[in-house]
């Protein structure tokens, strides 16, 4: 029985992207991965944003991209669950660069990835990717990849260093809402 290089791909594909995202090296269970899956699996799928991401800070950001596939809500009963996926794609000044994909394929029993948030990063202009999951099971609480360039590759940057960029980024967040709040109340006048 002979197989054609389409049926040898997919089989390929398809182990590579079922696989636990758990990885060995860190406690991230959103572990980025080089690649884009093929267009025929997103063709199923919802876009639900798409975000310019400037990681380098030099003006040419890269596309982001949050896709669901299958239902939009669990349905543990029937064992549905949503599969999402990130996709980072590098702007076309960098030839030669493999795009991004962080998913939670093989894991989308446990937790789902929510809304990827854009974070500035101080000095300077560049930004890095906050991918979040939330775990089904509450007491399990979130998994977080704040994903940036370490050297010449992409990864999730360490718990302490995510945890300090996230901080500062709420507080910033927390001090424009004040702002804004003192403005519409009439607090912050100048009369």
């Amino acid at each position: 029985m002979r197989r054609g290089p389409g049926t040898v791909f997919i089989a390929v594909f398809i182990f590579a992207f079922s696989a636990n995202l758990r990885s060995g090296t860190n406690d991230f269970e959103l572990t980025p991965r080089h690649g884009v899956p093929a267009r025929v699996i997103l063709k199923g799928c919802h876009k639900l944003e798409n975000i310019a991401v400037d990681f380098d800070g030099n003006g040419e950001p890269y596309q982001a991209q949050w896709w669901r596939c299958g239902p939009s809500t669990p349905n543990p009963k029937k064992g549905r669950y949503p599969i999402d996926y990130v996709l980072i794609q590098p702007p076309r000044s960098k030839a030669g660069a493999s795009a991004i994909t962080l998913t939670n394929s093989g894991s989308s029993d446990e937790y789902f990835i929510e809304q990827p948030q854009k974070i500035s990063v101080e000095p300077g202009s560049r930004q890095v990717l906050l991918v979040s999951g939330r775990y089904y099971d509450s007491d399990q609480g979130k998994t977080s990849c704040l994903l940036g360039p370490v050297g010449d590759r992409f990864e999730c940057w360490p718990s302490p260093e995510t945890e300090r960029i996230v901080e500062e980024s709420s507080r910033k967040q927390r001090s424009l809402f004040r702002k804004v709040d003192d403005f519409l109340t009439g607090q912050n006048l100048p009369y």
